[in-house]
């Protein structure tokens, strides 16, 4: 039974009664429709009370509050990270919030907005000219006037992608570069050095973001999950490519040729590893496409697709291991046996479809998507003997075999083509026409996400955030200025974010601002209760 108890910060617990009405439904299937319904009503209450603030200040006291929050860093609307983690979309995309967070988020630069995409495209070319400048004002004047236009969150978010562009850079480069001029062992050290540079720096910002949110706040976003992956296969090649280094030192040889390497040798795990994250590194742009008004939304349609198909996976792993295992072996009598026309002198052999466990599972496969042959259900008995070339008249066609392959074969194919794929088409459908119908909603929450994350950077983009690590310099300037702080005060904020940011829903200005709101809410629905 679901249960609560009165509090002073009724926006909390309505976060809180609202996840757990969700997890009853969850438990209490019989019952999901009604606690479904009544956790609606929860969160729209909680909408109500952000609808009841009349100025941006009232509004920057409920998200100063930092009761239920779980990120442990400095962020100056903390009640907007804890929205965000229970998934109250409705209450993240209100205008009064997303008005804060827009003046966070770009400060007096309303210019932006007024921008063709053209001019924008323009101003990202201008932020790589200028990326060393931006650096150097980071290091020896970070607090200064004239760094602060480069503070912005918007800011940050264009050095992040100019780096990150480069870095996507030197990955093609390393991707493309001519096979047949490399040799047993690491590449040249110029060639991977800053790849490796870059894979430190990212590595160095998702740790520092992980001691922020902990571990379990940390590996919910499942973009941080991507990302520790990701960051997880670039290192192993690295490690991988230092180890064939190695190995070619104590061959004292370079000139090996490939194909007489082992399947497990270093530089060829190296080189698939780095594979895989190269292609994880650039589908990381998928992230900013929440940005776009248009494209958001599918964006977010991807992610909820992928979940269908992850259910949708179930099944077809009791398909395929169901006729797996019952035509794995069903050929392997007539394995390699080849025909012979006594007339025509044609010969035919017999497929290896179903001959293993694993020619069957790659044969069901790819029948999914029609690419298997017709013929691969035949049942060739051999009548011809290899040494003399003798055809032998007495063998016999086993029909009653092959009729069966086909059998089995049909019903897979009927099953997972005209059946599971269909279902899976028409459950991926529903769940577009489901983000569509809330295109608004899932757009700003979407793109709030996208915010936040690059307003919890203080630091350089990578590779730069290994400055402060490496040069004597910044270390002593930065024990000197404390630059951190500069980062911590976002746009907007009218500098008591570090003391507001500490209040609870026992503060009296929060407790006031309640006790107000609740009023409001009340004189609002008054006259509807009347009526």
């Amino acid at each position: 039974m679901c249960t609560t108890s009165s509090s002073s910060d009724p926006v909390l617990e309505c976060f809180r009664l609202h996840e757990e009405l969700l997890r009853c439904g969850s438990a209490e299937q019989v019952h999901n429709a009604t606690y479904t319904y009544m956790a609606s009503q929860v969160r729209q209450f909680a909408v109500e009370m952000i609808v009841n603030c009349r100025t941006s200040d009232e509004v920057k006291i409920m998200l100063r509050n930092r009761d239920g929050c779980r990120f442990r860093g400095k962020f100056p609307y903390p009640r907007l990270i804890t929205a965000m983690d229970y998934k109250q979309k409705e209450f993240v995309a209100h205008t009064n919030i997303q008005q804060v967070l827009e003046t966070a988020w770009l400060g007096d630069w309303i210019e932006w907005k007024s921008y063709s995409a053209t001019w924008k495209f323009l101003y990202l070319l201008r932020r790589f000219i200028m990326l060393p400048m931006t650096v150097v004002l980071g290091m020896l004047v970070p607090n200064s006037k004239l760094n602060q236009f480069n503070r912005l969150p918007i800011n940050r978010m264009f050095n992040s992608l100019v780096t990150y562009l480069v870095f996507l850079g030197l990955l093609f480069r390393q991707s493309n570069a001519d096979k047949f001029e490399t040799h047993w062992g690491a590449p040249e050290l110029g060639t991977w050095l800053p790849i490796v540079l870059f894979v430190v720096g990212h590595v160095l910002e998702k740790m520092k973001l992980r001691l922020q949110q902990g571990p379990e706040r940390f590996f919910k976003n499942l973009w941080n999950v991507f990302d520790t992956v990701k960051l997880t296969l670039f290192s192993l090649a690295f490690l991988s490519w230092t180890a064939a280094a190695l190995d070619v030192i104590s061959q004292g040889s370079e000139d090996l040729d490939r194909k007489y390497w082992p399947w497990m040798h270093p530089q060829l795990v190296a080189e698939s590893l780095f594979t895989m994250a190269t292609v994880m590194a650039y589908l990381r742009l998928l992230f900013l496409c929440q940005l776009n008004y248009y494209i958001g939304p599918m964006q977010v349609s991807l992610g909820k697709v992928l979940h269908d198909f992850g259910k949708f996976t179930t099944f077809l792993l009791i398909i395929m291991v169901a006729f797996t295992c019952g035509l794995g072996t069903y050929y392997s009598y007539y394995a390699g046996m080849v025909y012979k026309d006594p007339e025509t002198g044609e010969t035919s052999r017999q497929e290896d479809s179903f001959i293993t466990v694993a020619d069957t599972f790659k044969t069901l496969f790819w029948g999914i998507f029609c690419m298997t042959s017709l013929d691969a259900p035949n049942v060739v008995v051999g009548n011809s003997v290899a040494a003399t070339g003798r055809i032998d008249a007495a063998t016999q066609s086993h029909q009653f075999t092959q009729l069966v392959g086909y059998g089995l074969f049909a019903v897979f194919e009927v099953l997972m083509v005209v059946v599971m794929m269909n279902m899976l088409i028409a459950a991926m459908s529903d769940t577009f026409q489901g983000v569509t119908d809330n295109a608004e909603y899932e757009w700003l929450f979407g793109r709030t996400q996208v915010y936040v994350s690059y307003m919890l950077i203080n630091d350089m983009p990578p590779p730069f955030n290994l400055l402060p690590t490496t040069g004597l310099l910044f270390c002593a300037k930065r024990h000197v200025s404390k630059s951190s702080q500069g980062y911590s005060h976002l746009p907007g904020d009218d500098g008591r974010g570090d003391l507001d940011s500490r209040s609870t829903a026992a503060a009296p200005e929060f407790r006031e601002l309640m006790a107000e709101i609740i009023k409001r809410y009340f004189t609002m629905h008054r006259p509807l209760a009347e009526h």
